[in-house]
Order: structure tokens, then sequence, then C-alpha cells
């Protein structure tokens, strides 16, 4: 069976090698390639998908790691491209849309939101007033692109002021205001001694979860990614942590995610929804090897 992998990059990252490695150890062909070098040859009936050097994009499915950056009309470009693929018979894991979602950070609360699935108050406006005034009621928040990942370009706002200069950079750029409230996690482990922020990160895979991983962050920091320096040690999957996880991965029609989530004083809230995580820290704590566990769930899926 032939397997593509769609990445960001013509180079494999770490997560990509270990899928390669998972699909091809199952006897596939595994073909790794950009968004941004596939052409699509339309007509009405026939659809076909080219890479350079006249090489058909003949799979059965696709992994979809990363669309890629770029403009608007390129992203746009791409998604329809997925969507096409879908169209004409090949099977995106995750789908087209539940990754487009997943990696629209407003896009993940509105469906959880509707799901009735917990998260944090969010507020979301392109409004300064409205902006300053979340964030006189939050009292403490946390400032988030729409877009993004490991945790870059995110900010913890305190002082009014210099939220209004914040802000106001995000509006002259054209940017929303994305805004939500900044939940203090425990400050003591269960044995009563000071511990630093942290989270945890659920591995969804085939609708069930494989375990879960606290993230601690650095001394003297509240970033718990791993790529921020955070640091991962495993945590005990109860029957809510994979109940709740299972649910926000179910919401957003994902094959497979990485769902973080924050200890509130009120439950668990989900925070984020992964479509392409990585998970080279969950792999080192729990000993889970998540390509295969991947692997096994697309070829169950393809030969159904």
């Amino acid at each position: 069976m032939k397997i593509g992998i769609a990445m960001a990059r013509e180079r494999r990252n770490w997560p990509t090698r270990r899928l390669a490695k998972a699909f091809e150890e199952q006897g596939c062909e595994v073909k790794t390639f950009c968004l941004k070098d596939v052409t699509v040859h339309l007509s009405t009936g026939d659809t076909t998908f080219m890479l350079p050097r006249r090489q058909s994009l003949d799979v059965k499915g696709v992994i979809l790691r990363s669309i890629g950056g770029g403009s608007t009309d390129q992203i746009t470009s791409r998604i329809s491209v997925l969507e096409s693929m879908e169209f004409a018979g090949i099977r995106v894991f995750n789908r087209t849309y539940s990754h487009r979602r997943a990696k629209d950070k407003l896009a993940t609360l509105v469906w959880l939101a509707h799901k009735g699935i917990p998260i944090p108050d969010t507020t979301i406006t392109e409004r300064m007033a409205a902006a300053l005034a979340a964030t006189r009621r939050y009292g403490d928040v946390v400032s988030k692109p729409l877009r993004g990942s490991q945790g870059h370009g995110v900010l913890r706002l305190q002082d009014p002021d210099l939220a209004f200069r914040i802000y106001k950079v995000l509006q002259t750029s054209d940017q929303i205001m994305f805004i939500q409230r900044f939940i203090e996690t425990p400050s003591k482990d269960e044995k009563g001694k000071p511990m630093p922020p942290r989270d945890i990160r659920v591995m969804i895979v085939g609708g069930r979860a494989l375990g879960a991983m606290y993230r601690y962050a650095k001394p003297g920091k509240w970033k718990a990614n791993v790529a921020q320096g955070g640091r991962p040690r495993k945590c005990p999957l109860t029957p809510k942590l994979e109940d709740i996880a299972v649910k926000a991965a179910e919401a957003l029609e994902m094959d497979f995610a990485g769902i973080d989530l924050l200890e509130a004083e009120d439950g668990l809230l989900v925070s984020e929804c992964n479509s392409a995580p990585n998970w080279s820290g969950f792999q080192k704590i729990t000993g889970i090897d998540v390509a295969q566990e991947i692997a096994a769930h697309v070829l169950k899926e393809l030969r159904v």
C-alpha cells in the first residue's frame, strides 16, 4: 500500500521519520512531499495529482503533518487541494477541515464550546475597548496568536497598560485580539511539595487515549511547552482525564491528536487540540510508540 506524508518542508523531521519507518515496517511504500509542490489537474470526473519531475502522487492515504506557511491564497489553495484528494478517494488523516479547525485556535474553541467541552473563558475581538474590558474583567490574561504552536507568541498580561500597548500593535497590524483568562494550576504536588506551573498532554489515536504526561514549566517561567523548555513527566490517565480528552478529539473529528488540558479549581479545561503533535517527549516518558499506533489505525481504516 502506498502512503503519503504531507510536510511543511522537504526535509523530514523527527515525527515524519518515525511515521515513515512505522509504515515501511508494515510493508507500505511511503512518499513524503510538501503541498506547495503538488499540481492538480481537474476535469469532469477525473482528478490527478502530480509532484515535480512528473511524479504521480498515487497513494491510498495521506498523513497530514502540515499545510505549510504562505499567503492567504496559498493556504486556501492547499486546503482545496486536500479536499480534492478526499473527493478523489484518497483518505486524509486528519481530515482536511479537522486539521484546519485544530490549527485555528478560535475555530477549535468554537467547536469545543458547541459540543459542551469545558474551555477557559475567552474573548475574541477586533475592538480595543472590548479587549481592555475583558482584560480588566479577567484580571490575569493570556494573549495568543490565532495560528501558532509550541507556545510561540503567547504572552501573559497582568498590567492593563502593557496590555494596551500589545493590543495596539495587534490592532494596527490588522490582527485580532485573542484573550483568555489565565488559569492558575496547582502550586503543590500530591505530597504537598511546591511545584512549577504545569499542563497535561493526552495522546489520542483512533478514539482512545494512549496515555498522558505532565509538562512542567522551567523554574520562574509559566509556559509548560516542551519546545519552551518544559519538562515532561508521566501523568496518571484517570477516567475523567481520558473522557474529556477523547470527547475533545471526537468533537473536532480527529483520528489522532494531542489534547492539552489545564487543571482549574473547578475541573479540567481543554486549552488546545493539536492535529499534528510532536510526541518525542511523550514517547520518552511513557515508552509508547505513537507512530506505530498511528500506522496501525490508518492501515485499519484504509483496509475497511
